[in-house]
Parts: C-alpha cells; structure tokens; sequence
C-alpha cells in the first residue's frame, strides 16, 4: 500500500479527496489490523520495468493492446514509449500497488537510452503523492534526450500535474478532465489518546543540548503550527517553482491563478496555459507521424 513511514508526517502535494480514499488503510493499520495488501501472496508482481509501445501499422501509429507490453530494450524501431502513472504516487515500489517513482525513473531512462524509441508519452490518472517522489521524476524529465509528452487521463492532481509539467507538451483525454490541485500539506496524528486508552504510557527523555529535537511537529500538535506550516512552504516554493519553470510563458496569468491548490476542467486549464489541448491518445502519439 504505501511506506509506512511516509504516511502520518509525510509532504504531499496530493489532491485531498483522492488522499481520502486511502483512509481505511491507514486507520487499520493504526489499529493493528492486516490490510489486504500486506498479504505475502500480493507482493508478487509481474516485470515491473514493461511498458506499451505503439508502431506504425498501416501508415498510422497504433497502441498495443491492453496486457501487452514489452522492456524498453526491447521497443522496435521508430516506436513510440506509453509510460502510465497511476494511483498513489510514492518513491518507492508498493507491495501491491502502484510502481514508485525510482523505478520509473528508471525506465524513462533505458527510454533514453534506446534509439530505436523516438520519444515518450506519460499518461498520468493519478491524484497525487509523495513531494519526493514528484522530484525525483522532474528531475529524470529534465534529463531527456527526446520528446516527452504528457497526458491527462481523466485527471492528473498535485504531484501528478507537477510531473507532466515538466514535459514538453502536456495534453488531456475530455472536456471533463480534470487538473491542477498545486498545492502541499502535511498531516500530522497524535496517537497519546488512543494509546492511553489502551493503558500505554509514552515517556521521551531527551538529550540535554537537543532542545528543537521534533520541537515542530511538537509544537503543532499542541496547537501552534508555525514551524510545519514552514516546512510546507519551502516544499510548496519547490512545487510552484517546478510548474513555473515547466510550463514557461504558456502560463496565463500570476501565481495567484493557479498556484492555490485550486482544481481545474481542461477547457480552463487550456486557457491557463497549464495544457497545452485537450485530444485522444492516439492522436496524440499520431503527432510524431511526420
């Protein structure tokens, strides 16, 4: 499911509503209950470096079927690489769930690497996740050596929208897709009621000279956020700066418009500049049939 240290004093630059849907995972596994996930069996996965290609067939690019991938040392000349983000984005490979983010980055890289692929389309349908996860693939998009295309698959929120921003061009699937969510919180849960209740007493002894040792996280549970709060903007200052720098003078409008956390439908997201147009994949791939 998700690193658990990563979980309750985490930065995420995730969309809220998707973060909700996780909930259940995280209260049982606070309660000490086995999520499904955690099941030995589940942690077996296929070849987790695969990814769709699309060929020329007939004069057009096609994309290979559902279930049908292939290594990118394996891509076929003049093909195009189908790179898919979905769920939670974290840095590391779950159990049973998403790819993490040191694992794509590596496969955007063997991309890179192979000539026989002529460039490479990130299709995101995910509401966010881990800031250090979002780095680690701006930062590896920054490295290319070819064209990198993003797609909006219904909705690219928050670290999602973050990692297509640094591509060349970022398009969406429908009207009704959604982006946007440029933002960043921390989450912080204070265990002392449930662990009292459970007749669990919690002693700290600190070392005499460390006096600002978890001092803000402290400090915020006791109802004075200013430290974290801080900690979240130089994070956030990270996000804003990354779109900025991504999306250059396409963007429309200051800071203010679109750097708030708010959502947006891809018409207003178009004439935002944060996409670039709204069309299907296979459209999309079909611009680099010149």
């Amino acid at each position: 499911m998700l690193y658990y240290h990563n979980i309750l004093n985490g930065v995420w630059f995730i969309e809220p509503a998707f973060a909700g849907n996780y909930i259940h995972y995280v209260t049982n596994w606070m309660k000490g209950i086995r999520n499904e996930s955690d099941d030995s069996d589940d942690k077996k996965s296929s070849d987790k470096s695969a990814l769709r290609i699309s060929i020329i067939e007939n004069e057009s690019y096609v994309i290979s079927p559902a279930g049908i991938s292939v290594a990118p040392e394996d891509a076929p000349e003049n093909s195009i690489a189908i790179l898919n983000i979905n769920g939670v984005i974290t840095k590391n490979d779950q159990f049973c769930g998403p790819v993490g983010m040191n694992t794509k980055a590596d496969i955007l890289q063997r991309c890179y690497n192979n000539q026989n692929i002529k460039a490479v389309v990130i299709t995101g349908e995910s509401g966010g996740g881990e800031s250090n996860a979002m780095r680690l693939m701006v930062s590896k998009i920054a490295e290319r050596n070819k064209t990198v295309i993003g797609f909006v698959d219904d909705f690219a929120f928050s670290a999602m929208y973050g990692i297509l921003a640094a591509c060349d061009m970022i398009f969406a699937n429908s009207e009704l897709a959604q982006t946007g969510s440029i933002g960043t919180y921390i989450t912080l849960v204070d265990y002392s009621k449930q662990l009292e209740m459970e007749g669990i007493s919690v002693k700290e002894i600190y070392a005499t000279k460390s006096t600002d040792k978890n001092k803000a996280f402290t400090d915020a549970i006791n109802g004075k956020p200013e430290a974290v709060r801080a900690i979240c903007d130089q994070y956030n200052e990270y996000f804003l700066q990354s779109v900025a720098t991504g999306r250059g003078d396409r963007l429309k409008g200051q800071e203010k418009d679109w750097g708030t956390g708010k959502t947006f439908f891809a018409s207003e997201a178009v004439k935002m500049g944060l996409i670039d147009g709204i069309d299907t994949l296979e459209n999309v791939i079909n611009y680099f049939n010149v």
